[in-house]
């Protein structure tokens, strides 16, 4: 999904004949012909989210702890 922003708060655009609006500056485009639209409004900028390319983090495996003998000397 494409992030959009405007400096217009309620931005509104024709798409296939149908209105589309900004919300509070922010538009969510998925679709081709939004996307298509959009990339040709001068007053919609295109914000690229990073979600897609971050990957989750894998859980580090414990170390297996060592049974460390101790020598005692007696004196």
């Amino acid at each position: 999904m494409t992030k959009y922003t405007s400096r217009y708060v309620e931005l509104g655009f024709y798409v296939n004949g149908e209105l589309k609006r900004f919300v509070n500056g922010e538009y969510r485009a998925d679709s081709e012909a939004d996307l298509a639209v959009l990339d040709a409004l001068t007053d919609a900028v295109r914000e690229e989210t990073e979600q897609a390319t971050e990957e989750p983090k894998k859980p580090r495996a414990k170390k297996a702890q060592t049974a460390e003998t101790t020598e005692t000397s007696e004196e």
